[in-house]
């Protein structure tokens, strides 16, 4: 009698069975059941979970191409011969088998769902005689067999000979032919021979042509011919049926194998059509608890269209029994109530539902009572529909059932149908079932507010708009709002605000309260909802923010390094530029000294008195702080200098022009230390000597910060050139050696480039 029809299980089957090509698979979807089995259901959910984790991590395991081929594998076990095509198809399967089971065996990590590929046993030995034998058409190969080969090659032979022959016929008889060619009639070859000639050549007939003015006729002297070419094509048959006869034999020992390979399949496949499904619609494998709660979190209705679908966190926990949500009319709690029924069973089936988290308890049943036209179609009333199934629930349910009722009771009298109600009530919490009822009563919702084991909820309603919210509001009570809602279709509001008067008249202080506590709440929720969503603006906004300043540091730290690297050039310049002058005065007697210090204190204090004039990217560095940057901007008496990024104003009286720095660090380093040459050459030098001299040059051109040297070793016999590479490969100060290019030596050169 229970039916899970009303919940909408079976569209939700429908809709997985899209998700794979098996027909099978989509058969099996759709009729499977759900089975109150905790092992069952742990099952279930442990694999789609596997299957989606795989999903999520771009491992798709395909099904195209994959059919039920039992019914070849029954033929074959029961003897009878395979032809060609049906023997490729169930290559093709064993082909779709042995490239799943090869997918599953790259997988890394121990999976549950690896047991159906683990069971799949595959007959290489079988199939690959069938690959041997059958080609992709489905046709024997001319050499499926030695004997078939040289059948094939004799038949060639003869039919080479024959036509041979019979165009020398044609060339010699061409007279008494209708038409010079011939023709294969009953598969012997003829000719078209005239009326008049048709007996000249002996030999049989076989009919005449349309206008009956010719004969087919086969001469006497292809008569052996004919039959020698004919009975090698009947031993060409014969071998066929032969090899195809042998292969069906094959094919019959491991008919069970594959028969059972195939069910693994489809049950992969089944598994992965839910865990597809849970992919494209971004869900969540629920997890189980050894509870009576539940808990929901963002949970939507399956089948709602994303983009209207209103999310909802529902939970049920101690002390209370069950929930009782009350609401407007269209306001959500049919589908509240929906939603949470439908998601346990579709958890239950292994199936993805769609919230960002969800524990469930394992039930022994689920018992729903929601109205349909199925009732009022076999000859019952609303009424009795509803009091037949409850009377079904409450004689069947027990403390492990999850019981769904959607508005305990309609169809009668209200004041009758609020009695049953409390009493179906008081009969459900005696069996301590786990409960979610949905009611329009108010003696059922003061009943649920004074009873600690009954979880007061309602559904939202925006007064403003008179529109529901579909919002779920946890220990709260819900007005009907029918009086607001008929506002916007009664075109007198004369009666609306009547009607507003005859509530008033029997509406108790407690209901008044009530009703505006319940307000009070939807209020807070909604103040709540806008809340959150300005937080989660706040945090895009902070983690903008923090991406920026990253960015920054990153980009600060890359000009820092690059200001040190111009900085380290012009000091290496200005070292080599001392150097110079040093071993000059060393060259120079003291007289000679004198006079050129008198000299060039002379030229600097001339300079001094000279006006500096800057430009537009001249390196300066200002006196204050002795930052060094670059002008940017000159407008009359001030400038605008970039130090490391920063734009910083100042007086061109307050700068100290700046050399410009050379940016090309080889030249400059070549040029600091102009005795330690670019390349070094150990061509024809003992390996030991030649690694010792390549390791004191490297050593001192890394210490004259060169960026890169060239070690010129020659070919030869490659022994040399070896041992320098080995070295090279424990020097901590080397970066990378390559191959000179074609004009630097090739292969004769090494390149060395230092960190």
């Amino acid at each position: 009698m229970n039916s899970y029809n009303n919940l909408d299980l079976d569209i939700i089957k429908n809709t997985i069975g899209e998700y794979t090509p098996i027909l099978e698979a989509k058969e099996y979807i759709n009729d499977e059941e759900v089975v109150f089995n905790p092992l069952l259901i742990r099952k279930k959910l442990q694999e789609t979970s596997e299957a989606l984790k795989l999903l999520n991590e771009n491992n798709d395991i395909s099904f195209d191409g994959i059919y039920n081929c039992n019914d070849l594998l029954i033929k074959a076990d029961k003897g009878f011969l395979l032809n060609g095509i049906e023997l490729r198809n169930l290559l093709v399967f064993h082909n779709h088998c042995e490239r799943i089971v090869k997918i599953f065996n790259k997988l890394e990590g121990e999976m549950s769902i690896r047991d159906y590929t683990d069971s799949i046993n595959l007959n290489n030995r079988v199939f690959d005689k069938v690959s041997q034998c059958i080609d992709n058409s489905g046709e024997v190969k001319d050499d499926a067999s030695d004997r078939l080969a040289e059948l094939n090659r004799q038949i060639t032979s003869a039919e080479t000979d024959l036509y041979n022959r019979a165009h020398r016929f044609i060339d010699k008889h061409g007279a008494s032919l209708q038409e010079p060619s011939f023709y294969i009639r009953n598969d012997r070859l003829t000719f078209l021979i005239k009326n008049s000639d048709k007996n000249k050549y002996q030999g049989y007939t076989y009919g005449s042509s349309a206008s009956g003015l010719a004969y087919y006729v086969e001469p006497a002297s292809f008569i052996e011919a004919n039959n020698h070419l004919l009975n090698l094509k009947g031993e060409k048959a014969d071998e066929i049926e032969r090899i195809l006869r042998e292969l069906s034999y094959q094919i019959a020992s491991i008919a069970e194998d594959y028969s059972l390979n195939f069910d693994s399949l489809l049950k992969l496949s089944v598994i992965f059509a839910k865990a597809r499904y849970g992919f494209y619609k971004q869900g969540i494998c629920a997890s189980l608890n050894d509870t009576k709660y539940f808990a929901f979190k963002d949970l939507c209705h399956p089948l709602i269209d994303p983009e209207k679908v209103v999310s909802n966190s529902y939970r049920l926990y101690p002390p209370y029994q069950g929930i009782v949500i009350s609401g407007s009319n269209t306001g959500g709690k049919t589908v509240s109530l929906k939603a949470i029924g439908l998601s346990i069973l579709m958890s239950y089936l292994g199936i993805p539902i769609i919230a960002s988290d969800a524990s469930l308890p394992l039930y022994d049943q689920i018992y729903v009572d929601i109205d349909d036209n199925q009732s009022i179609q076999d000859s019952l009333s609303t009424f009795s529909a509803h009091i037949s199934n409850i009377n079904h629930i409450l004689n069947n349910a027990d403390e492990k059932s999850l019981i769904l009722i959607d508005e305990l009771i309609s169809g009668t009298d209200p004041k009758e149908a609020q009695a049953i109600s409390l009493a179906i009530l008081d009969k459900i919490k005696q069996l301590r079932s786990i409960f979610i009822i949905t009611t329009h009563f108010d003696d059922i919702k003061n009943y649920s507010y004074n009873d600690p084991e009954i979880l007061l909820s309602s559904v939202g309603f925006n007064m403003d708009t008179l529109t529901p919210t579909y919002r779920y509001l946890e220990d709260s009570i819900g007005s009907s709002n029918a009086i607001e809602i008929a506002s916007r279709y009664f075109d007198d509001q004369a009666i609306v605000e009547s009607a507003k008067r005859y509530i008033n008249l029997n509406r108790t202080k407690e209901e008044e309260l009530l009703e505006k506590l319940s307000r009070q709440i939807e209020e807070n929720e909604t103040i709540k909802e806008d809340l959150n969503s300005e937080k989660q603006k706040f945090n895009y906004l902070k983690n903008e923010y923090d991406q920026k300043i990253k960015s920054f540091e990153e980009e600060k730290n890359k000009l820092k390094d690059k200001y040190l690297k111009e900085l380290n050039e012009y000091i290496e310049e200005i070292k080599y530029q001392a150097e110079e002058k040093l071993e000059k005065l060393n060259e120079k007697d003291s007289d000679e000294v004198i006079r050129e210090f008198d000299s060039f204190k002379q030229e600097k204090e001339v300079k001094k008195e000279e006006k500096v004039e800057f430009k537009v990217n001249d390196n300066v560095r200002i006196k204050d702080n002795e930052q060094i940057g670059v002008i940017s901007e000159i407008n009359k008496d001030t400038a605008i200098v970039d130090v490391r990024g920063l734009r910083v104003k100042t007086k061109l009286k307050d700068l100290i022009l700046m050399p410009k720095i050379k940016k090309q660090e080889t030249k400059v380093v070549a040029k600091a230390y102009k005795r330690i040459p670019s390349e070094l050459n150990i061509v024809g030098e003992r390996v030991e000597d030649g690694l010792v001299m390549m390791e004191e040059y490297l050593d001192k051109a890394n210490a004259a910060h060169m960026s890169n040297v060239k070690i010129i070793h020659g070919i030869g016999t490659g022994t040399l050139r070896s041992a320098i590479r080995s070295r090279l490969k424990k020097l901590s100060y080397v970066k990378e050696f390559k191959d000179g290019d074609y004009y630097d030596g090739g292969s004769a050169v090494t390149m060395v480039e230092f960190k």
